[in-house]
């Protein structure tokens, strides 16, 4: 057999995907997140990922063969607080155990469908994460608004974001257009407890200020049979978030 004929069959199927079958399986996947019960969902090229602003100053290694990362949106709502609440137990939230069962879930499905290798991001940089709004931004689920969260247009800043990698180009869905906050007062700066945008630009330190003061006001949380403190329900601030206008 010719070397490269015979170099083309050991190649994982995945990667001799034509570009038809790569924007097939792309819409799939996007749906299938949705069934999953995402409420916005993305795609974006780790080359593109790479060299944004916030990855550019980062040294996280990703796996080699990384091509395309499927950011995931899920909404959690004024009505539904307790999904933000930190309870101690794994994830965190209840509203981030659903979407690490979602991610989780579409991993699997891209593995067992399509034979895709897929894992599930972590959060943070530090765990060989991604700066996930750079991501959304990417695969076009919104903007960086004036109060340094990804703002959309159905949810405005009030989602949490997941990713999930994978070793095949997908197509990149569209960079979004919206741009709510040219037009808009900042009632999210406003809103800051800590001040934390002096001159209209975020300060972290003035935030992690009050994500401190919110520890320590943290409500204990006992066992019911033993009557014993286990961990503390920590009620983060959302000022910022809530006075945004968008999606309400």
């Amino acid at each position: 057999m010719e070397p490269l004929k015979l170099a083309k069959r050991l190649l994982p199927a995945c990667l001799r995907l034509s570009a038809g079958e790569r924007r097939r399986i792309s819409s799939a996947v996007l749906a299938k997140a949705l069934a999953l019960g995402a409420s916005q969902v993305g795609i974006a090229s780790v080359q593109a990922i790479s060299t944004s602003p916030s990855h550019r100053k980062s040294c996280v290694l990703w796996p080699p063969a990384a091509r395309s990362v499927i950011v995931v949106a899920l909404a959690h709502p004024p009505s539904r607080p307790a999904d933000d609440w930190w309870d101690g137990k794994a994830g965190r939230t209840a509203g981030n155990r659903r979407l690490i069962r979602i991610c989780s879930d579409l991993a699997d499905d891209l593995r067992a469908t399509w034979g895709i290798q897929a894992w599930r991001m972590a959060y943070t940089v530090g765990r060989g994460g991604l700066f996930v709004k750079d991501a959304a931004v990417l695969a076009g689920l919104g903007c960086i608004g004036r109060n340094n969260l990804l703002v959309t247009p159905a949810h405005g800043p009030r989602v949490r974001l997941g990713a999930v990698m994978v070793t095949v180009a997908l197509p990149s869905s569209r960079p979004s257009t919206f741009a709510p906050c040219d037009a808009c007062h900042a009632p999210c700066q406003a809103a800051c407890p800590q001040g934390a945008f002096p001159s209209g630009i975020y300060a972290w330190q003035r935030c992690n200020a009050q994500m401190q003061k919110d520890v320590a006001e943290g409500t204990p949380v006992r066992s019911a049979e033993e009557r014993l403190e286990v961990n503390r329900c920590i009620k983060y601030c959302r000022a910022c978030e809530l006075a945004c206008p968008v999606g309400r």
